[in-house]
């Protein structure tokens, strides 16, 4: 990173926040009109379409803001920025060519692209060391200290190379806690999933939150994936619903950070995704290997030592593998240590 030294001595935490497969169209500009046409039933009228009244608006500004008011009225105006919007020439694309979530996730966390050794999504030990084991290792924080929450299964396995070596619950492994609503909670989430691999993100929220206050982790990673899952059954409204969901989630995480000395002006945020999808009404909830679309994506950083806020413009085109080594900047260390062929920090200078 570019910080001046100072600005970057602040930082004593990184939490990181990965919102599945969530387009730059939604990001960007709020709800698209035609995608939700275009699952409308026989006879029914846009106009009347609760998701509409909601979350429509005039202009892309204002349609974004309605979907994640908080998002975009507080966190990228006030503290932080975000690159990935083509219309203001700036650009976030995937160093991969698989377009999906494992290899996506992967290069995010590892620093570089694999698609010689990562071209499926199956449930396996992740093959190359991660950047959040880099940071454990090389600050010597308790296995605690790191910690991974996730709603899809794979984050079981995905987020480390040495099984065991950072604190991980994902899927539907049961978070123990003392508290009473926690534990029913933990009880409850397996049998309220919809799906057979993922259980729905306000379960990862509540169980993330929980260690957050308890363990007071240095790195934490949220993992959430109720958009892509919606988002493939084809529901528009419901993956509205979860994006609009998860800016809450990000009010309450930001709120609860500012209100700890421990992590106030000391933490720095990292929101972004595996993937992207689709661009039109046929291809939007798809995603994979040679989908114009799914290949772009987007970074937002807000934190102490990133003076820039809003939208980037007329930037160079960053890489998803960049979040790794910025992860560690964030903390003073070079991970080209770990790696010396992964992509480089993110330069929120230029």
């Amino acid at each position: 990173m570019a910080h001046a030294a100072d600005d970057r001595s602040q930082t004593r935490n990184v939490v990181l926040v990965t919102l599945d497969g969530v387009r730059v169209q939604e990001i960007f500009g709020g709800l698209d009109a035609e995608v939700l046409r275009s699952t409308l039933a026989e006879g029914q009228e846009l106009a009347k379409h609760p998701a509409y009244q909601r979350y429509w608006a005039s202009t892309p500004e204002a349609r974004r803001e309605k979907l994640m008011p908080f998002f975009w009225a507080t966190l990228m105006r006030r503290d932080g920025s975000i690159a990935g919007n083509p219309q203001r020439g700036s650009r976030v694309q995937l160093g991969n060519t698989m377009r999906f979530s494992y290899p996506g996730y992967a290069e995010l966390l590892t620093g570089r692209a694999h698609d010689e050794t990562i071209d499926s999504n199956d449930k396996r030990q992740q093959p190359f060391p991660t950047v959040l084991e880099f940071v454990r290792r090389k600050l010597g924080l308790p296995r605690d200290k790191v910690a991974v929450f996730g709603s899809w299964d794979r984050f079981e396995v995905m987020p480390e190379h040495e099984a065991g070596s950072l604190f991980v619950n994902a899927g539907f492994m049961p978070y123990p806690d003392p508290d009473p609503g926690i534990r029913r909670l933990s009880d409850m989430q397996e049998g309220a999933s919809a799906w057979d691999e993922e259980r729905f993100d306000v379960f990862t929220s509540a169980f993330a939150m929980a260690h957050l206050q308890t363990a007071r982790p240095r790195l934490l990673y949220v993992a959430l994936g109720d958009t892509d899952e919606w988002s493939h059954a084809r529901d528009y409204p419901r993956t509205l619903e979860a994006l609009h969901r998860t800016d809450e989630f990000l009010r309450e995480l930001w709120a609860w950070l500012q209100s700890q000395p421990q992590y106030r002006d000391r933490t720095t945020l990292i929101v972004t995704t595996d993937h992207g999808r689709g661009r039109t009404v046929k291809d939007w909830s798809d995603h994979g290997p040679g989908l114009e679309g799914a290949q772009d994506i987007w970074i937002a950083i807000a934190g102490p030592g990133h003076r820039r806020r809003g939208e980037w413009s007329d930037a160079r085109t960053l890489r998803q593998g960049q979040v790794a080594a910025t992860i560690a900047a964030e903390f003073g260390l070079d991970y080209s240590e770990q790696d010396a062929k992964a992509d480089p920090s993110i330069d929120d200078a230029q």
